[in-house]
């Protein structure tokens, strides 16, 4: 173990180290004072704050109260008027129809008549006299009409004429059937008590009650009465239309009264909370503000300090590395930063769960913790990264504290259960001059230092210096990646199509179209396509990028710009991140129901290498596209491992060796075995082969003799390029 300066120990809970950024001044009187002006402000916030929580919650309880009273008195108006109208209904059929049968009946002059019974509209006219009666106070019903067939229910007052006309508006000239009646409300005084006013359609729910109705006009009087009110004396009803109408009354006061005691109930339950949080809160801010002010440095802890680890979170690591940046410009003294990462941890995680791997960062940091000298900085920066600022550190030294670090890493065993894990680490170095740029720009180097390190096998340092190849690279990919919005919308993200077509060559064999994708930079230059796909890889870009191919080469088939058909396969190139996404088949069907095309003849290619590692996930995924009629194909076969073994897990249609053997196969006889043995394995399973980078004649020559379905290569076809431009929505990235 290294040791240059006093280390710090790793006790139980965060343990702040004398000179460092860690020290909290003690100046208790100045505390005192600002937390004590801190009391007085919260105690008066709280004091206006819990009187508009009172002030609100009455408002709220009152205007409760007043939607529970009408919604209590129509529902008391509901059920009277359901009630009188199932009471008319029922002596109508059960009393007056009867009596009918046996030769009497229902008369408007029962009252004359022997062996005659009123008429239902009088009989519900006495039961609701009745009944208003006898309600002591709850309520008061009665029929009504506008029509004035009985002088004493006509509309006498602002609230049935307004009630009536609302109905009439629900009316219908030729009812085809009952109508939707709504009833309509509104509260108003009535003899100096507020009372809930409710009217009711009451139509013509029979044909008998048509025919009496209509019987009833004819008479001498009612026709006189009606042309003495200016009514049409000449009106007819039919089936389903208003004849008549229910009010109900219900007095408010009783209930309004019982309202008004709870509310004086509540006020006094409010007030009681009121005071009694007043009396707490003045407790908890004038009693313990010893109390308040240890809260406030534990929160200016954790705002620093990650919760698991209890090691420096990314937010103070940055700060801390933005003084050093700083530092180093003034002084031209020399610092380090290392960017780790563990190499197993997803393992861990995925055979214990997360519970261990939480437990796996907490252990591990502590023994990092141990490792370095007392004024240099721990923090995790990521879920399993750790980042190491080694400050007045040179780059030897760096190095040796770096290789001390991961010795300790490998050394540490985790253990889990009955479980033992062994942990490595791939660690970033770069060093901090006065060179340095900035926060981000360091960073970045010590994260493609690290991830260099992974690249190269892992449990490795690897040490950047900003000038590096790599890390020109690297900021190239990060320029391209911020420029491919602003790419698309000028254009300057292209589609090409390269032919494969069918051995021997026929005038009329088919073709394997493969769309291929092209990037011009500003200055109108094409771009490597392995630095552009790089970049979207690198940021997470491609799925973006794969939908952007897939709709617009939809576009084109379906605007026959691109054929698609029996002896024309299309072929669409996507990235192995899409084996993953959940929302790629909706995208996908959303593509066809924008621009249709004949499925069975496109074809999605996905490299070999992003199936093997994903192998039950590219089962599923190439299940799926195949149910809705794509065809799929492996692209650049015979670079994974174990390829043939795999090939009756996955259900593809073409194999397309990668041009790294069939380029040389005429010299090399490995390069020219494996081809054949490509070649043998697709006539068995029944898959098309087809051979990359055919780019002479006699690599053409070859291929045909061993017998591979399809050629593609500079020998057969040069790409070309596939307009886009007038294609909706082409230039911007789809959602």
């Amino acid at each position: 173990m290294l040791t240059a300066s006093p280390k710090t120990t790793s006790g139980e809970g965060p343990t702040p180290v004398a000179g460092t950024e860690l020290d909290i001044p003690a100046a208790s009187g100045s505390a005192d004072s600002m937390f004590s002006g801190f009391g007085k402000r919260i105690t008066l916030i709280s004091i206006l704050l819990l009187s508009l929580v009172a002030v609100v919650t009455w408002q709220v309880v009152r205007q409760g109260q007043t939607r529970v009273i009408e919604f209590q008195a129509r529902e008391v108006a509901e059920v009277v008027a359901r009630l009188a109208a199932s009471g008319r209904s029922a002596y109508a059929q059960h009393i007056a129809e009867k009596l009918r049968s046996d030769g009497t009946g229902a008369s408007a002059n029962s009252q004359e008549l022997k062996g005659y019974v009123p008429l239902p509209a009088q009989f519900l006219k006495l039961v609701g006299k009745q009944a208003s009666a006898e309600s002591e106070g709850l309520f008061e019903y009665h029929p009504l009409s506008k029509w004035n067939i009985e002088p004493t229910q006509g509309i006498k007052d602002d609230f049935q004429r307004w009630a009536w006309k609302q109905l009439s508006d629900q009316d219908m000239e030729e009812p085809t059937g009952p109508i939707d009646w709504k009833p309509v409300w509104r509260i108003e005084y009535m003899n100096g008590t507020r009372t809930f006013r409710y009217m009711r359609a009451d139509p013509a729910s029979a044909q008998s009650c048509v025919d009496c109705h209509n019987t009833q006009e004819q008479l001498p009087e009612i026709i006189n009465r009606r042309i003495r009110t200016g009514e049409d004396g000449t009106k007819r009803w039919k089936l389903h239309q208003l004849l008549g109408a229910l009010e109900v009354d219900v007095p408010l006061d009783k209930v309004e009264a019982l309202a008004q005691d709870q509310m004086n109930y509540t006020l006094v339950i409010i007030s009681g909370v009121v005071v009694a949080g007043l009396v707490i809160i003045g407790f908890f801010v004038f009693v313990d503000v010893t109390q308040a002010r240890t809260m406030a440095r534990q929160l200016t802890w954790q705002a620093g300090h990650d919760s698991l680890t209890e090691l420096h979170n990314r937010h103070k690591f940055e700060q801390r590395l933005s003084i050093v940046v700083q530092r180093a410009k003034l002084d031209h003294s020399t610092h380090a930063l290392i960017v780790m990462d563990l190499d197993q941890f997803k393992i861990i995680n995925d055979a214990c769960g997360h519970g261990a791997g939480d437990t796996l960062l907490r252990q591990l940091g502590a023994v990092l913790k141990s490792q370095i000298r007392g004024a240099d900085t721990l923090a995790r920066i990521g879920g399993d990264e750790f980042g190491i600022l080694l400050e007045n550190c040179s780059s030897e030294f760096a190095r040796r504290i770096a290789d001390s670090l991961r010795q300790a890493a490998r050394e540490f065993r985790f253990k889990w259960g009955k479980r033992n894990f062994e942990i490595g680490v791939s660690m970033g170095m770069v060093s901090i001059t006065q060179d340095a740029e900035s926060v981000s720009s360091v960073l970045s180097a010590a994260d493609v230092a690290c991830h260099m390190a992974k690249n190269a096998g892992r449990n490795r340092i690897h040490i950047l210096q900003p000038s590096d190849a790599e890390m020109n690279r690297h900021r190239a990919e990060i320029e391209w990646a911020a420029g491919l919005n602003r790419a698309i919308e000028e254009g300057r993200l292209r589609l090409v199509v390269q032919d494969a077509v069918e051995l021997p060559e026929r005038v009329d064999g088919k073709r394997y179209q493969e769309i291929l994708l092209r990037l011009i930079d500003e200055k109108g230059d094409a771009v490597p396509t392995g630095t552009f796909i790089a970049a979207a890889e690198r940021f997470n870009l491609m799925p973006t990028i794969d939908r952007w191919v897939i709709r617009n080469t939809f576009a084109l088939i379906a605007g026959r710009k691109l054929i698609a058909d029996p002896n024309n396969v299309v072929a669409i190139n996507v990235s192995g991140t899409l084996i993953n996404d959940e929302d790629f088949l909706p995208f996908v069907k959303r593509c066809l129901d924008e621009f249709p095309v004949p499925t069975h003849h496109v074809c999605f290619e996905i490299t070999e290498t992003a199936a093997i590692r994903h192998l039950e996930r590219a089962s599923a995924f190439i299940r799926a596209l195949k149910s809705i009629g794509f065809q799929f194909a492996l692209d650049d076969f015979g670079v994974g491992s174990s390829s043939f073994g795999y090939l009756k897990n996955l259900s593809v249609d073409f194999l397309k060796i990668d041009g790294s053997f069939v380029r040389d196969i005429g010299a090399d006889p490995i390069n020219r075995a494996m081809v054949e043995a490509v070649a043998k394995i697709g006539r068995v399973v029944g898959i098309a082969t087809v051979a990359e980078w055919v780019e002479t004649e006699s690599t053409l020559d070859q291929v045909r003799t061993i017998g591979l379905d399809y050629a593609q290569g500079f020998a057969i076809a040069r790409p070309r390029a596939l307009d886009v431009a007038n294609i909706p929505g082409s230039n911007s990235l789809p959602a």
